[in-house]
């Protein structure tokens, strides 16, 4: 009878035990929830907020949460919203009562910089990760000039924390066009010349201590960017961060966004595929929204082949020189020279004497040289850039 009292007693414990887990487990995801909802209502006041427009009155009865953060002296106004698991010492407040050496157990030797955020977690924390305890953290902020919303920029970090610099999940902010303040040449990919009004990459600010191209996601856009798609950066669904999964990749959290992301990505391949790889309107784009663009008038001067080993692969380069016949905008510098065509050059057979448009001021990886037809050199020249304005320059470089 001693051993089946035992077998009550320790099956009773068992259920207990267990019940604590369950009960601990809803908890944590019913907290994180609740925080997920505070998200979800500021995201909704900032879609209904409208660049150029919408005056500092209208911005506080529209966004729930914000709070003055500082006012510079030239007279901008910032305001702030911040939402986060970690304020009560939730999320760190458990490891004081572990071990270090446990806390560590079971961690990959590389950290976070993985494909993967389990390497960069010991045991541990794995098993808290598993109960619901996950890592919440949203930023807003909101620039007012004279009166009015000049800036939106919004954050939301992994559901595991790396270290500092954090990384970023989601990060979103607006634009009138883009200069870099780091001296540092922005990076021009063929989407981006696609879309010059909506930019996904380093152009937000887009970081991530994790490896692969859905760990992280950054957009860039304009006033004048497509409505649909402005909708898209704050359509955002945080299931994932209370639910069973977790959250491994962006396209849990913003399916819309990582959709437009391809669909920019297939139109810009099928554009540089094309007989017209680089139409007006991309040049168009470019004087209008890269701030740092230097647009030069040049004339092939010779022309060359080089042997090259790119990849392991023997072959030849088509070279050219060029040298500068005007400055059309911005400081272009000449001679031009040692360029390859394969890289930056759409024409057929460039002759000596024929002219082109050199672009320079940004790191472009496609239509760098192109053929100076009369319709191009018009656009280029007739095509007003937007004005320079401070909050406008895109974070590319180091961060701290």
């Amino acid at each position: 009878m001693g051993l089946r009292r035992w077998s009550i007693v320790a099956r009773r414990i068992l259920l207990v035990l267990g019940l604590l887990v369950v009960l601990l487990s809803v908890g944590l995801r019913a907290r994180t929830y609740l925080l997920t909802r505070k998200i979800h209502a500021v995201l909704a006041g900032l879609e209904r907020v409208q660049i150029d427009k919408t005056s500092e009155a209208e911005l506080l009865k529209t966004v729930p949460g914000v709070v003055l953060g500082w006012t510079r002296k030239s007279g901008e106004r910032f305001y702030l919203a911040k939402i986060m698991s970690a304020e009560d010492r939730y999320y760190y407040g458990w490891t004081r009562w572990v071990p270090g050496f446990l806390l560590n157990l079971g961690r990959g030797e590389d950290g976070p910089s993985t494909t993967t955020k389990w390497n960069a977690l010991g045991v541990p924390y794995k098993m808290a990760y598993v109960l619901g305890w996950r890592y919440l953290s949203f930023g807003a902020s909101i620039e007012v000039l004279n009166g009015t919303v000049s800036r939106i920029y919004y954050e939301l970090e992994p559901d595991v924390f790396f270290g500092f610099p954090a990384s970023h999940f989601v990060v979103v902010r607006s634009t009138h066009a883009f200069w870099a303040d780091r001296w540092r040449p922005i990076p021009v990919r063929g989407a981006d010349d696609e879309n010059p009004a909506f930019r996904f990459g380093v152009v937000a600010g887009q970081f991530s201590w994790l490896a692969g191209r859905d760990s992280s996601i950054g957009v860039a856009y304009t006033p004048d960017a497509p409505h649909d798609l402005v909708s898209h950066v704050f359509q955002v669904d945080l299931t994932c961060f209370w639910g069973l999964r977790g959250c491994d990749s962006v396209q849990q959290v913003v399916p819309l966004l990582w959709h437009d992301r391809m669909a920019i990505d297939r139109a810009a391949a099928t554009r540089l595929a094309s007989q017209d790889p680089c139409p007006d309107r991309v040049l168009a784009g470019r004087v209008r929204s890269l701030l740092d663009l230097n647009v030069a008038l040049v004339e092939l001067l010779n022309s060359r082949f080089e042997r090259s080993n790119d990849g392991g692969a023997a072959g030849e380069d088509h070279i050219g020189d060029f040298r500068l016949v005007e400055a059309i905008r911005g400081e272009p510098q000449g001679p031009v020279i040692s360029v390859r065509f394969r890289a930056a050059i759409h024409s057929l057979n460039p002759k000596p004497g024929e002219r082109f448009l050199f672009f320079s001021g940004a790191n472009f990886d496609s239509c760098r040289i192109v053929p100076a037809t009369p319709s191009a050199e018009a656009t280029v020249r007739s095509t007003t850039p937007e004005p320079r304005r401070i909050e406008d320059a895109a974070p590319i470089g180091p961060r701290m």
